[in-house]
């Protein structure tokens, strides 16, 4: 995507904005493209023994005109200001949407501040670009154009002195436009590095403290920063290169038409309004060119910026969509048949290409060394009925989680496949897809705002979306059984909650949980052992809004205790991404040649670790 198309698609939805800020520009050029005739005029009215009240009548004209340019260029930086903030915000909602639909193996190679200084840094670049640069460099560009038709249409003497005092200057700037273009592009990464490191271990303050660890953080930090500001030097120092060197030419070519006008005045060739108009005239070209150089800078950030987000933008996510079939809303059943999968998270996806794309060139060319390739699941195979819970059980590391992210299609199978109601999950739009999962797990996603919108997920805020009513979310409290809890809310569903659920007990977080999945009624429920870590008051009423949420819906729990394997009613056991056993509950506690039953009699808080 190239600067102009960037322009076209993010101005198009802005006519009447676009067309303001152009008459504003045309009529702030106008301005000052008169004002300089208003002094000639002026002057030879002085030295003709005109009236007084006629030099004061055009005294008056000339500041008037200056008053208005002034008032219009005020008008058109706001009008360009806002009209760049508002196109950039699109393209910050653009990235974020592209960024959501990547794979969760492009998340764990990026952190938050990197994603942070691509999403917002390099948009922020192009906010000045879209408003500052184009509205000056544009104008300025105009400006010059018509100061040069107004001194050759005087004298094709001083329009040359002019249009090469243009092109040199034009031409320095485009000969130090690759180079620093270059220095910016590293500065952002660079930048990007420094804030992924920084959000990164401001993120493990805790651990980093307990075991010491600042000295660490410290001798990571400095290199990043030198880095930073090494390059910053660089591309301040093409600045200096580039202003020096400009005005010294400017003062060149003004003496030339300082003495080029006053030899035409003192031989009588012109009259002293027109020498002051043409000296003008060329002071004045110092303005936009002075503008297109200031902003030189601001392009080359802009242009660099611009191939960043082109190289994000190009990120292909592995998971795509096939729609072809609608998940019917009811109990789902679920099935896995000959599922095998192995992460690929290692393997850049920097470059546009899939993962699977680089991971056949990168085994051609050379040995992958960065590859975590290791098959985590291994010729998975199960059924489980509508409306049946199925336990999940196996030591860390055994495959669980990554079952359930095959279920999301966070990832896709390598072989194999997975249906729900004999729907293949690939045939099924991703968001029909995640709309018929729900998912509670130990660590409770909260964000700093209100009960409700934590609750709704910011539902109410989506124009697309049927809203949820208040009572809707009470009713789901009473259904859960959590009446109790709801009346111990300061301010009901106008609670505030602080980002990460600060305040929040882990059995007040895991309330919030149960509900908000309750809400979006889905029709199939993951728990992640959402129940481990709380005390034995807040765990009973978390049974009772489990016995509730799981009414009606098939349900997969990945357990880790015996309590919560007692409601499933079927048994699978993995290890080392293998199915190790299953089968009906009931029946594996009473085989004592099976494994489930040896881990009821060891105790599975002992065992599945």
């Amino acid at each position: 995507m190239t600067n102009i198309q960037l322009l076209k698609i993010y101005l198009r939805p802005y006519p009447r904005q676009l067309l303001l800020l152009t008459v504003l520009l045309l009529a702030g050029i106008g301005l000052q493209l008169v004002a300089p005739q208003i002094i000639r005029r002026f002057l030879d009215a002085a030295q003709g023994g005109a009236a007084v009240p006629l030099l004061v009548s055009m005294g008056l004209v000339f500041l008037v005109a200056v008053v208005a340019q002034k008032a219009i260029t005020l008008a058109s930086t706001y009008v360009g200001a806002d009209l760049g903030w508002a196109a950039t915000n699109s393209l910050r909602a653009d990235l974020t949407e592209h960024c959501m639909r990547l794979d969760m193996g492009f998340h764990k190679l990026k952190t938050p501040g990197e994603l942070i200084e691509r999403i917002d840094g390099d948009v922020s670049h192009l906010a000045e670009y879209f408003s500052e640069l184009v509205v000056q460099v544009f104008a300025s560009a105009l400006l010059l154009g018509g100061i040069l038709i107004i001194l050759f249409r005087e004298d094709w003497r001083f329009g040359l002195i002019g249009l090469v005092y243009a092109v040199c200057t034009i031409g320095l700037l485009r000969l130090i436009h690759t180079p620093t273009t270059r220095v910016w592009g590293e500065i952002s990464r660079g930048y990007a590095d420094l804030h992924g490191y920084v959000e990164e271990r401001i993120g493990g303050t805790e651990d980093i403290r307990a075991n010491g660890g600042e000295q660490y953080v410290l001798n990571g930090l400095y290199p990043r920063m030198a880095l930073v500001a090494d390059k910053r030097v660089k591309a301040h120092l093409w600045g200096g290169v580039t202003f020096h060197s400009s005005y010294m030419l400017y003062v060149v070519v003004w003496v030339f038409t300082l003495g080029l006008s006053g030899a035409m005045y003192t031989r009588g060739q012109i009259s002293i309004g027109t020498m002051v108009m043409l000296v003008s005239y060329i002071a004045l070209m110092e303005t936009p060119i002075k503008y297109i150089r200031r902003q030189a800078g601001n392009l080359q950030k802009a242009v660099a910026s611009i191939g960043r987000i082109n190289e994000f933008l190009q990120l292909a996510p592995e998971v795509k969509e096939r729609v072809t079939a609608v998940l019917p809303t009811r109990a789902l059943s679920v099935q896995f048949a000959g599922v095998s999968f192995a992460y690929k998270d290692q393997l850049a996806v920097s470059d546009g290409r899939s993962v699977r794309e680089q991971l056949a060139v990168s085994s051609e060319e050379s040995p992958i060394s960065n590859l975590q390739s290791q098959t985590v699941l291994k010729d998975i195979t199960f059924h489980l009925e509508p409306g049946k819970i199925l336990g999940l059980l196996g030591r860390t590391g055994s495959g669980k989680t990554t079952l359930t992210r095959l279920l999301f299609r966070l990832y896709d199978v390598d072989e194999g496949a997975i249906t729900l109601d004999g729907i293949d999950v690939h045939d099924v739009a991703l968001s029909d897809l995640r709309g018929h999962i729900g998912m509670v797990t130990q660590e409770v996603q909260l964000f700093e705002a209100t009960v409700r919108d934590n609750l709704t997920l910011f539902r109410n805020y989506d124009p697309d979306a049927p809203p949820i009513s208040d009572a809707q979310i009470i009713e789901a409290i009473q259904t859960l059984g959590l009446e109790s809890w709801f009346r111990d809310l300061p301010d009901g569903l106008d609670t505030m909650l602080k980002s990460g659920g600060q305040g929040l007990s882990a059995g007040e977080a895991q309330l919030l949980a149960f509900t908000r999945v309750f809400l979006r009624n889905p029709h199939l429920i993951i728990l992640d052992e959402a129940s481990s870590r709380l005390d034995p008051a807040t765990e009973q009423l978390l049974e009772r809004a489990i016995d509730r949420l799981l009414h009606g819906r098939t349900a997969i729990i990945i357990a880790h205790r015996l309590g919560t394997v007692q409601r499933a009613d079927d048994i699978l056991i993995l290890e080392h991404g293998r199915v190790a056993e299953q089968g009906k509950r009931i029946l594996l506690a009473n085989t004592p040649s099976s494994r489930f039953y040896s881990l009821l009699q060891t105790g599975l808080e002992e065992v599945l670790v």
